[in-house]
This record gives structure tokens, sequence and C-alpha cells, in this order.
């Protein structure tokens, strides 16, 4: 895309004007996707949710409730920032560096086509989960800035728990990098085009969602911020502006597991009949939904149970599982 935006902007532009004005263009697509997204999702999760639970959910601002987070985005920004005690450079630098790491996913992930990334850069796969990787520590250092014991909890719990899943995680998607000989999405997609991984790797699918959800602290994986337990965990001293940021990278993550789930196991664009684009959002709109479910249908796990479980089951069942597929493609 950015290829696409420069070509045209040179019709009219001279070098190196048509550059700037195509990365600006993109910049802007991509903060309005970054903006657009969690306030979409975040409408769906709360009706859904609603649903699920016998309630109606946002029903006042807009029709259907369509705009109440935009109303709650606005609140937001109205917050009054309380900074007293806080180490400030870092409570400040924490959520700019989570939306920075949502943005990222958003310029370089494929966006239902080969050619439909923002920035098409080799080996994509892997820059997506450094982005999400970098959490643990960003989460570690905003339980520490706020200088208070419930985000201090908060903050260990965190970086505990997305540490062990993410151990599972980067093993599973070493799986399907070797059975695809390839750490871009492009080439990953290109050998699906008759099997589904899916098929082969059923293991590692089940795997993935697991870690995937568990590192992206969603609900029953939410711990580090356990709201009966520690207000919110390494969130409670957040308001305002900076706490919208985190809600904005949170929503952020959830879309992008479910994009890397219909890549990575479920034939990403591959389908018949109907063109690729619409295969791959209805299959991503499916997986969405399903990784939506949990938070209203079960409860809170203890923090205990979720590493014992991460350790004893998740990560040698995710090294068998690569051990094997080793085994099927090297032997």
């Amino acid at each position: 895309m950015l290829s696409y935006a420069y070509a045209v902007l040179s019709r009219w532009l001279p070098y190196p004007l048509n550059l700037i004005g195509a990365l600006i263009a993109l910049l802007v697509a991509s903060l309005a996707i970054v903006a657009v997204i969690p306030i979409i999702i975040g409408w769906v999760d709360r009706k859904y949710g609603a649903r699920i639970q016998s309630r109606w959910g946002p029903t006042y601002v807009g029709p259907f409730g369509l705009l109440q987070n935009v109303a709650d985005l606005i609140k937001l920004l109205g917050k009054r920032v309380i900074t007293t005690n806080v180490d400030i450079l870092s409570y400040t630098f924490v959520p700019i560096a989570l939306t920075a790491a949502a943005f990222l996913m958003i310029l370089i992930i494929p966006w239902g086509g080969p050619n439909l990334s923002i920035v098409n850069i080799p080996y994509n796969l892997l820059f997506i989960y450094v982005a999400m990787a970098v959490s643990p520590l960003l989460i570690l250092l905003a339980g520490w800035s706020e200088n208070n014991k419930y985000a201090i909890i908060g903050g260990f719990r965190g970086a505990t728990q997305i540490a062990t899943y993410e151990l599972a995680l980067i093993v599973t998607i070493l799986s399907v990098t070797i059975l695809s000989g390839s750490y871009n999405i492009n080439d990953i997609v290109a050998g699906q085009s008759s099997v589904w991984y899916v098929v082969y790797l059923p293991l590692a699918f089940i795997l993935f969602i697991t870690a995937g959800y568990a590192v992206v602290e969603r609900d029953p994986f939410d711990i580090p911020e356990a709201t009966q337990e520690l207000l919110a965990g390494w969130k409670v001293e957040y308001s305002g502006l900076r706490y919208g940021l985190f809600l904005l990278s949170d929503y952020v993550k959830i879309f992008m597991l479910s994009m890397l789930v219909v890549y990575l196991f479920l034939g990403g664009w591959n389908g018949p009949l109907l063109p690729a684009f619409v295969w791959f959002w209805i299959k991503t709109i499916v997986t969405m939904m399903i990784l939506l479910t949990p938070r209203w249908v079960y409860p809170r796990v203890r923090i205990d149970q979720l590493v014992k479980f991460g350790w004893n089951w998740m990560l040698p069942l995710a090294i068998i599982n690569l051990l094997a597929v080793g085994m099927v493609v090297f032997v």
C-alpha cells in the first residue's frame, strides 16, 4: 500500500515530496484504524457479553448504543490526570509504548490479501510477535511507576503470566514456521492453499489460542488486573487519556490474535467461490467472536493454577508438538 500511494502521488509531486506525502497518508490511515478498531470491537464485546448474560448492554447513546464507546472516549479525554507520587517518566512512557506496539502491528500485518499490508516487510510474523512480546517488561514498569502496592502486585502477576505463556506461544509459532518454511505471513498462507494447517496441527491450534489468550490478558486470564482483588491491578493509578491508551492496545491485541489464528491455521484468505478478501474477513470475524466468548462465560482462575498449567502442560505439549513437526519435515 505504501508503494501504491507513492506511485499515485508521483504523478503530481516530485521526489521527495511524493514519498513524504505517501508516508503521511499511510500514517493517518494507520492512526485512524488504531482509533476505530477499539471503538467497534468494544461495542461488539459489550453487546455480545450482555446478550450472553441476559442484559441489554449499551442502549442510550446512538442507535443500539453504537456511540457509547465514543462517548466514553470523550469522557476519558476530559478526566483529570493525577500524578501524585508516581515516576512521571515511566508512568507516561508505558501507555505510549504499548500503543506504539499496536500501531506497529497494524502497519505490517496483511489486511486480507498478499498486497494489502500498509508496509510490506519480510519476516513480518517475527516482527508482530516481537511487538506483542514487549508487554511483560512494560507491565512491570507500569506497576512500579505508580508507587502503589496493588499496582506492583498486578505488575508482577502480569509479567509472570505473560512470560509463562509466551514461551508456549513462540514454540507453537515455530512449529508453523517449520511446516511452512517461512516467517512471512504471505508464504504461510500460500502453504495452506490446499489444506489448512489446523488439519495438520490441531494441538498447535489449541495451544496457540490458549497461550495467546493468556498473553492478551483476557478473562478468565485477567489475573494481573483482578478487579475484585487488586482494584484493576497494574492500571489502578491510571486515568484519562493514558488509561484510554491501555484500552486501545488491549482491543488491538485481541484483534491481532484473531487475525493471526486465521493466518497461521485457518488458511488466511484462501477459500472457494468468494473473493479472497471476503473469505479472510469472514474467518476473522467468526474467530474474534469465539475469542470474545470466554470472558463472559468462565470465572477467573487463580494465579498459581494458571502458572502451573503453563509450565506443566502448555510448554511441554508445545515442545512435543514442535519435535513431532520437526521429525515429519526433516526426517
